[in-house]
């Protein structure tokens, strides 16, 4: 159970690293920038694409420097994390990442989808991509936070990141072959046990690939994926010491 006190300081320290943050301002601009880019220049269609395959990565990097660097910068030993509290505070920190993350991402899809009631592109079908989008990016947000008690700064990112080009690099690979994975996740059937745990393994890294709704075994292994990476992140906060 979260400390309410702990929740309401934790809020104040994160809005003003927020607010500080340049880079955080440039991200949060340039993604509906990018968006308003697809649509004038190609059609709603596209970026609808672009907004709901992207979306999940908002979470992802805004859960970078979650828990290593506040560690080792000490900040943590100070009289308001005694007697256990830096894991309280820790835990809290992921939480309203969570919160920033998820609110920022809505309004942003209420945006879209009113243009998209404007211009006559809007689809039932979007709130169920919405919801998985939420799910991919949560899960990206357990991992990388899960990652940051052993890498500073923003490496749990950039490890994720590279990860994410090789799976890309072997899913294109596969494209040479007729038909391949990427005619497999198209169509969301896939003829054998092998095909269906190497895409499996391509979407542990890339979840982003579950927006589309139409492989709905690889949503589930997002979902166990979410609360195995939220189980180890407790265990790792509860065996968390910080030195003197």
């Amino acid at each position: 159970m979260l400390d309410a006190a702990l929740l309401a300081m934790t809020w104040r320290v994160m809005r003003r690293r927020l607010v500080s943050s340049p880079l955080a301002a440039v991200a949060c601009l340039a993604f509906p920038a990018f968006l308003i880019w697809a649509v004038v220049g190609h059609s709603y269609g596209t970026a609808a694409k672009f907004f709901f395959f992207l979306l999940p990565h908002v979470f992802l990097f805004a859960a970078q420097d979650a828990v290593r660097s506040d560690i080792e910068s000490g900040a943590l030993e100070t009289v308001l994390f005694i007697g256990g509290r830096f894991r309280g505070y820790l835990g809290a920190k992921l939480f309203i990442i969570a919160i920033a993350a998820g609110a920022y991402a809505a309004g942003l899809f209420g945006l879209f989808a009113a243009w998209g009631l404007a211009v006559g592109g809007y689809e039932p079908a979007f709130a169920l991509r919405f919801a998985l989008a939420l799910l991919a990016g949560l899960y990206y947000l357990a991992l990388a936070g899960a990652l940051s008690h052993f890498l500073r700064a923003g490496s749990n990112v950039l490890v994720l990141i590279l990860a994410q080009a090789a799976a890309v690099f072997g899913l294109l690979a596969t494209a040479a072959s007729r038909p391949g994975l990427i005619d497999y996740a198209a169509s969301g059937r896939f003829p054998g046990p092998g095909p269906k745990l190497l895409f499996g393994a391509l979407t542990a890294v890339l979840p982003n690939v579950i927006v589309s709704g139409r492989i709905s075994i690889f949503t589930g292994e997002i979902a166990a994926g979410l609360g195995l990476a939220l189980y180890a992140q407790w265990r790792l906060l509860r065996r968390l010491e910080i030195g003197k």
